[in-house]
Order: C-alpha cells, then sequence, then structure tokens
C-alpha cells in the first residue's frame, strides 16, 4: 500500500481536532483538550509554508496522520534543547486509530523523508524525532525506520528519546513493512 501526502489546508481542521481529541493521540502528542478553534488558531497559521514548519496530512487511500517538520536552527530554543542545529526535525501521529500497529507508523516515516523531506529540506543530510519514553510503540516505529536514539532530554516537563537518522541513508520501505507491528 502506497502513502501518499497533500499540504494541511483548511478543510482539515475539523478532523485534527477530532484526531488529537482521541484518546491514544491524547496520550503522548496533545495531553490537554483542544477545541476546533483552539486547533485552527494553532494549525491554521502553518498552512501554506507562512511558517517554518510544513504540515501535511497522509494518506493510505484516506487520511490518517499528521506530520509535520521544520529545520532545527529555524527554532532556536528546540535547536538548543536538542543540542542539534543541524537537520530537520519530524512530529507526527497516526490519527485513525484503524491504522494503528499495522506498520503504517515505519511506512509514513520513510515515505515523508523520501517523498517530501528530502525535496523540500534540500541540503540536510539528519533527521530527528523525539517521542516520549514512555511512549514505546513510536519509540520501536522510529527504530524500524532508521532511527537511532542519541540522548535523552526533558521537553515541557516529560522525559524524551531523541533519535536521528541520516537522511543518505536508504529510504525504501521494504519487506519489513508488510508484517509490522509498528
Amino acid at each position: 500500500m502506497s502513502i501518499t501526502f497533500r499540504p494541511l489546508d483548511m478543510s482539515d481542521m475539523p478532523r485534527l481536532a477530532a484526531w488529537l481529541m482521541a484518546p491514544h493521540v491524547r496520550q503522548f502528542y496533545q495531553p490537554a483538550p483542544i477545541t476546533l478553534d483552539e486547533v485552527t488558531a494553532e494549525y491554521a497559521p502553518m498552512i501554506g509554508e507562512r511558517t517554518p514548519t510544513i504540515c501535511h496530512i497522509a494518506y493510505a487511500g484516506e487520511p490518517f496522520a499528521y506530520v509535520q517538520s521544520y529545520r532545527n536552527r529555524a527554532y532556536p530554543d528546540w535547536a538548543a534543547l536538542i543540542e542539534a542545529h543541524d537537520g530537520i526535525s519530524l512530529d507526527l501521529f497516526i490519527g485513525d486509530q484503524a491504522f494503528l500497529h499495522r506498520g503504517f507508523g515505519r511506512a509514513l516515516i520513510l515515505a515523508y523523508l523520501r517523498e517530501v523531506a528530502l525535496a523540500h529540506f534540500a541540503g540536510e543530510t539528519r533527521a530527528y524525532i523525539a517521542p516520549a519514553c514512555a511512549n514505546t510503540t513510536a519509540l520501536r516505529c522510529s527504530q524500524s525506520a532508521g532511527f537511532r536514539p542519541l540522548r535523552e532530554l526533558i521537553e515541557d516537563g516529560v522525559p524524551t528519546l531523541l533519535l536521528a537518522r541520516e537522511m543518505t541513508a536508504p529510504l525504501l520501505v521494504g519487506p519489513r513493512w508488510a508484517g509490522s507491528t509498528s
């Protein structure tokens, strides 16, 4: 199954709000309740590349996930926190619960790096991702996509593990994806 991406737009706000309120997303990505108006206020400014962050909805026949990325140096506080001024960072979640634990996370990360990030962030050679240490599913998924642990840090009071991946390494989904549980 192929995964495609399209830029976030205003029509996505209700879906994004519903995803952000889903228990599996609230657990690690959006701990505080959030309203549609708050989602719109937070995410609408990133539509149309008006900020250094690019945002996409991922599709596998239907929309199932949100992913955003940015150059670390565009956010100096973040770059200082992770002690990495090079490369890009990814933030993502699978919003549609039907796509959990079926290999879509790994496939999403690899396809996004290959199809979106490499072209948009030309010249960057490293990608970072920082799941909460308690989010063992995201940690396994990231590692199965070639990310390797660098160091622990505290982000907004939450113990987090920073992982990195060379974007020059092969970005193929490969046969593991078909039966993966990541």
